[in-house]
């Protein structure tokens, strides 16, 4: 897989909102996202050079996913990962790689200490984020109640991963 990172385009952003909206309860703000919100995202958050929020498209060929560097507390190293893949893309190894190349934009080109990360129980990609942390050294715990959906509260992995 030759995966790389670019600078996302308002057509990924918008692809990406596509995706985004078919998987609501893995997220944090669980409700749709209408294209207007998703150009005012472009507009002020990956077109700001002084945003804490850091977005990459990632391509295999065509866009295949979206993943970023959040929340950068500049002051303390610190940032939350995310990423999004497109469904035909999910369990193929390419959220690995696309992982690997968030940290090391993160660690090695942004000079952070430490990159950290919220998943949901209620979301399929759990065990994922639980091996990745494993792989790079770093250390996850449960915390409880933490995401509401469908009437429901789930539990959260938290991880977090250092250089």
């Amino acid at each position: 897989m030759g995966l790389e990172l670019r600078p996302p385009s308002r057509e990924d952003v918008e692809q990406v909102r596509l995706w985004r909206n078919e998987i609501l309860y893995a997220l944090r703000t669980p409700y749709p996202l209408k294209k207007e919100m998703q150009g005012v995202f472009y507009d002020e958050v990956i077109c700001n050079r002084n945003s804490n929020h850091h977005y990459w498209s990632i391509y295999d060929k065509e866009l295949i996913g979206f993943g970023g560097l959040t929340n950068i507390e500049w002051e303390n190293g610190l940032a939350e990962i995310s990423l999004i893949l497109s469904a035909g893309c999910r369990g193929q190894g390419y959220g690995s790689r696309a992982v690997q190349l968030l940290l090391d934009q993160g660690f090695g080109n942004m000079g952070l200490r430490t990159i950290y990360g919220e998943c949901y129980e209620c979301n399929p990609a759990i065990e994922f984020w639980k091996k990745i942390t494993e792989r790079n050294g770093g250390y996850y715990t449960m915390i409880p109640r933490r995401k509401m959906w469908q009437g429901q509260l789930y539990d959260a992995l938290h991880f977090s991963i250092w250089s």
